[in-house]
């Protein structure tokens, strides 16, 4: 493999997180999907196996991508506090995005401008289309969030799917990543990560990339994942207009890293494209150089 693996969405097996509602719903394919194996470190809820699995499979970082709002179906949370330490004892390993209470926005945003300042804090998450009260990406309500991604210059990740929403017991119209477009119209400068990529919408989504630049699409599971439907229209796009913003992710613990990396290579990536997806556009995105770790 030719360069380091950057996986944009990992929840890890956490002692505080192990065993958890938000855990396990996490693996909604791996239990739920017929053909999807689980990774052996979900299964046995072990950050060393995580560790060691990552290594196997090339992955230099897991994003850590927090979800802070209670109450949203069966999905649960995981805790900023609880990345926070991750990102301290495993410093060479682990990024974090920063989770917004979407119930409780003031408060919040108090919290995320404490902890913004950890260095391995890379950007700020919101689920919108699935938190306890359903919204979208352009409701007002999420407007002084991103006044502060902007104020801090830390990306947002919009998580957004099919799938979130109805683990969140809403309907799929929540994921929709038209309201993402307007977003990207009144914050230019503001870089987005649509995270899920807004499956099944894809077509959409990759549209709504093309005309603006500081989308960045990262389907995770949805193209780490033989045989998934829509999957080669982002690697469609990929390969024609979006090779220096499509980005690689697992959704683990919904897929174990060395699955993952092998169902990646079975579409059909133009030469060069998957590398930048792997690592030059994360590395870019998050300003991380290969002399990382040794830090």
């Amino acid at each position: 493999m030719s360069v380091p693996i950057v996986d944009m969405r990992l929840r890890p097996p956490l002692p505080q997180w192990a065993g958890s509602d938000a855990f396990k719903s996490a693996m909604w394919y791996a239990r739920k999907g017929p053909g999807f194996l689980g990774a052996r470190s979900a299964w046995n809820e072990s950050m060393d196996d995580l560790l060691a699995e990552m290594d196997a499979s090339n992955i230099r970082y897991g994003v850590i991508i927090g979800r802070a709002s209670f109450g949203a179906g069966a999905l649960g949370s995981f805790d900023n506090a609880s990345m926070i330490d991750a990102l301290e004892k495993w410093p060479n390993r682990f990024l974090g995005f920063l989770g917004m209470d979407l119930e409780n926005i003031p408060q919040s945003i108090k919290h995320v401008r404490e902890l913004a300042g950890h260095k391995g804090v890379k950007g700020i998450s919101i689920e919108p289309g699935s938190s306890k009260t359903p919204r979208l990406a352009d409701d007002k309500a999420l407007m002084p969030i991103y006044d502060l991604a902007s104020e801090l210059k830390l990306p947002i990740s919009i998580s957004l799917s099919g799938l979130l929403s109805a683990l969140a017991g809403h309907d799929m119209t929540w994921c929709s990543p038209i309201p993402v477009q307007r977003v990207a119209f009144k914050y230019p400068q503001l870089p987005i990560i649509c995270s899920h990529a807004s499956w099944p919408f894809a077509a959409e989504m990759v549209s709504i990339a093309l005309t603006c630049p500081n989308i960045y699409v990262s389907p995770d599971v949805y193209i780490s994942t033989a045989y998934m439907p829509c999957a080669q229209t982002y690697i469609d796009a990929a390969n024609c207009f979006l090779s220096e913003r499509t980005l690689w992710g697992t959704a683990y613990p919904s897929r174990g890293h060395a699955e993952a990396v092998r169902d990646t290579t079975t579409f059909n990536w133009a030469p060069g494209v998957l590398d930048k997806a792997y690592w030059h556009n994360p590395a870019r995105l998050l300003n991380l150089t290969l002399d990382d770790r040794s830090k």
